[in-house]
């Protein structure tokens, strides 16, 4: 056997590997995840599509349905029964959180197995996106530059997290780098070949994800600078314009067909609504109209130190290239891309997730293993990516409540921020294996929980206080514990409740801040005993009373005061 055919055998060989340590890390993780809050209505909504071809069940202001359909395709060979509520009222009154709930919970397939055949999808495309991946950074670099990308690619911690999630994030992350890559191969060779598939990987995003607004934008900025740089002229600019609308509107009568006007009307509504703000915790403080370095912070945060430190060590280089003029059309591009994604990021008012940065990931990547070329360091940087391994190990399962050392890890996350940067319900199933460890809660809890997961499809036994849920009270009533004579007053806090998120009054967890909980599950589901201390006890009869829990508290100021 000559070394070039032993060479492609171990590249293959080593390709292999990495998918198969991907999709099987995948498949553990999410047996240990309960539903996030968003990924029963994608599955459904896409599954909704490819039954009818009908938007009834898709708002205008959700994310477009690629993803939705791609998470959905398993279940077509599934064949759930009944294959459509259509007649139900939640269909025809368009509220997709209940249409979902229906779906997911009351089917003849568990909920758990109609989500994670979705979520299989995902974790098999996120993981074949190596090949590409792989061949693109070794035709660009070399081919031990792709194997170290591909390695820092397997064991990114938000890769990991949403590869394993029915979102719209991984795949649009996955398209992103494309259409940059696209478009680097474009304004190199000028070719229209090159042009054509970067008009179409821009069509795909814009099906995908409306973060596509960024792309646009950013194509813009280095079209401006090229053309300025002479390196490309005005009528090329404006065949690469007519290009990219052709891709867009081609790419979304395909997806969208009768209904390609929506994509449209969605985006126009979704821009409206992310300057229309949201609530968001940081740093201890609220907003609903964002922080200007609520992602800069983030991002610092929840990136591994290793791959941190290398792309720190690349943002230097490609700045002295600048200042030396030894820059890259290359480099140029991928920096720009990453700079302008995370400072438009930074000025949005909708500021909930640090998913929202996934797309730079695969750029960050492919910059920062260019620094493998480079022999004296190369001993340090094998180092830090063996360290980088070993930092993704040690977050398994939890990826999405990652934070790195510079906080002290992921317990500590939940001081700096919430939602789907630590909590987005993804630790119901957790609790429940407390629960079982514990006879004496399986009477009943108290429990505030962010996300519309089913606490009683776990078997968890509770009383629902201030559920943050697009779900109804009629859907999360949960039991009258009080029935049951519970001996021990159990209250399990959902972080994003515990910091009062989504509350208007911002004190109604204050009293548990200095208690110490029992468990914390999968970082996002704090578990308080509450049964020895008074003071506790007093504050947490006040909040019932606030409730309604009049028969509750009259039970506990009996029993326990």
């Amino acid at each position: 056997m000559n070394n070039t055919l032993l060479k492609k055998f171990f590249n293959f060989g080593f390709l292999i590997i990495v998918i198969a340590v991907f999709i099987i890390r995948g498949f553990k993780v999410i047996n240990r995840l309960s539903p996030t809050y968003d990924e029963p209505v994608h599955l459904i909504q896409g599954y909704a599509y490819l039954k009818t071809g009908s938007m009834d069940i898709i708002y205008l202001d959700d994310h477009p349905v690629l993803a939705k359909i791609l998470s959905a395709i398993p279940l077509m060979f599934l064949k759930p029964q009944p294959v459509l509520y259509t007649n139900h009222i939640y269909w025809q009154n368009r509220q997709r959180y209940l249409f979902a709930n229906l779906m997911l919970y009351y089917n003849n397939y568990s909920a758990e197995k109609l989500l994670n055949f979705g979520r299989k999808m995902m974790i098999i495309l996120s993981a074949l996106f190596v090949i590409p991946f792989y061949i693109i950074i070794s035709k660009n670099i070399n081919k031990t530059s792709a194997m170290i990308a591909c390695l820092l690619y397997c064991f990114n911690t938000s890769i990991a997290a949403h590869s394993c999630l029915i979102t719209q994030d991984m795949i649009a992350s996955i398209f992103y780098f494309l259409c940059i890559y696209g478009f680097l191969k474009y304004i190199i060779t000028k070719n229209v070949i090159e042009m054509l598939i970067c008009s179409l990987f821009t069509g795909v995003m814009m099906v995908t994800k409306y973060s596509v607004v960024v792309l646009l934008f950013t194509y813009v900025v280095l079209l401006s600078y090229f053309w300025y740089k002479k390196i490309i002229k005005f009528n090329e600019i404006l065949k690469f314009c007519i290009f990219i609308i052709s891709g867009i509107v081609i790419v979304g009568m395909i997806v969208y067909n009768v209904n390609f006007l929506d994509l449209f009307y969605g985006l126009e509504k979704v821009i409206y609504l992310t300057q229309q703000g949201r609530s968001t915790y940081f740093f201890g403080k609220f907003s609903t109209k964002g922080f200007l370095l609520y992602f800069p912070i983030l991002f610092c945060l929840k990136t591994e130190l290793p791959l941190l430190l290398v792309f720190i060590m690349s943002v230097v280089k490609f700045f002295h290239d600048v200042v030396k003029k030894k820059d890259t059309i290359e480099d140029t591009i991928v920096f720009v891309s990453i700079f302008i994604y995370i400072i438009i990021s930074s000025f949005s008012k909708m500021q909930i997730g640090h998913r929202h940065l996934l797309p730079v990931y695969p750029l960050i990547i492919w910059q920062s293993c260019k620094l493998a070329t480079f022999k004296k360091i190369r001993t340090i940087y094998y180092l830090i990516i063996i360290w980088n391994a070993f930092v993704s190990a040690k977050a398994y399962p939890w990826y999405i409540s990652y934070f790195n050392e510079i906080i002290g890890g992921s317990e500590n996350g939940w001081k700096y921020y919430t939602d789907s940067n630590i909590d987005w319900g993804q630790g119901l199933k957790e609790l429940s294996i407390w629960i079982k460890k514990n006879p004496y809660a399986k009477k009943g809890i108290y429990f505030s929980y962010f996300g519309v997961g089913d606490p009683e499809y776990y078997g968890i036994v509770y009383r629902p206080i201030g559920f943050i849920s697009n779900l109804t009270y009629e859907e999360r009533q949960g039991s009258n514990i009080v029935k049951n004579n519970f001996d021990r007053i159990i209250l399990a806090v959902s972080v994003t409740n515990l910091q009062s998120t989504y509350y208007s009054d911002k004190t109604v967890f204050n009293f548990l801040k200095n208690l110490k909980p029992v468990v914390v599950c999968a970082y996002s589901i704090f578990v308080y005993d509450l049964t020895e201390d008074k003071l506790a006890i007093t504050k947490f009869v006040e909040l019932l009373e606030k409730l309604g829990y009049y028969e509750d508290v009259e039970y506990i100021k009996s029993k326990f005061l």
